[in-house]
């Protein structure tokens, strides 16, 4: 007789995902505005943006995988009192989360957070220089305490907004300090990639094809000089992410 299964040290919740290989169904559940930042993406691209956005999902679902202990599941169907890590549908953890956040956590925690960690290029002039103080200012703390999927929360009452929100999440932090452990290992990076919300909408003036051109190059030049220090678990994503780009290439005009 097989003895029953241990629960899952930690529950992966995504927030919002869609059937991305589905461009009708995508295209319905577009926020106001994003249409035509679509639309030029499949003017630039040979790739269309919903296909490649189903690539980086099949990415980080087998990097979700890969969290020993961890299982993802639906808000709804996590038990009270587990353990939640939020995520969107691109971003990945590292394989030992689960475990680290087991053996941190004490009775009178309801939250853990760690350092966060980010692949991205630089969306305008001022987040760029954030970039380049984050690099020069390594130990300086980030404007908000959580990001996108760098902190823990236990399900107790309505904590869905916290996890939904890393606004919320991080005022709810600040505010309840004393039911909250820091982790001092990262354990997550969150991949602002090119089809990423963030990078789209281009803050520096209307989005262009040559605006668009210029991010791409930027994004092969930022997978190509990447360093996984202290982030080696994030290699084997990371080239399947380099290879993906590798595939996207320019219409011809």
């Amino acid at each position: 007789m097989t003895g029953q299964q241990p629960a899952p040290l930690l529950y992966i919740v995504v927030r919002r995902t869609t059937d991305w290989r589905n461009e009708a169904g995508v295209r319905a559940q577009l926020p106001e505005g994003f249409a035509r930042l679509v639309d030029l993406w499949n003017d630039t691209f040979d790739m269309p943006f919903h296909l490649f956005r189903y690539e980086l999902k099949q990415i980080a679902e087998l990097n979700h995988s890969r969290v020993e202990g961890a299982v993802v599941a639906a808000f709804e169907d996590v038990p009270e009192d587990a353990l939640i890590t939020p995520t969107d549908d691109d971003d990945w953890f590292a394989p030992d989360l689960a475990k680290v956040v087991d053996h941190n956590r004490v009775d009178h925690c309801s939250g853990y957070h760690w350092p966060s960690r980010f692949l991205e290029v630089p969306t305008h002039l001022r987040h760029r220089i954030a970039l380049l103080r984050r690099v020069l200012f390594p130990g300086r703390p980030l404007g908000w305490i959580c990001t996108t999927n760098n902190y823990v929360l236990a399900k107790r009452g309505d904590c869905w907004p916290l996890l939904r929100s890393h606004v919320r999440a991080s005022d709810w932090f600040g505010q309840n300090a004393a039911a909250v452990k820091q982790l001092d290992v990262p354990l997550s990076l969150q991949n602002r990639n090119l089809a990423s919300q963030t990078s789209l909408r281009f803050r520096e003036g209307r989005m262009t094809r040559w605006k668009l051109v210029c991010k791409y190059r930027e994004y092969n030049r930022l997978y190509g000089r990447t360093s996984v220090a202290g982030l080696e678990w994030c290699r084997p994503y990371l080239a399947r992410l380099t290879e993906l780009m590798e595939n996207l290439h320019l219409r011809r005009r």
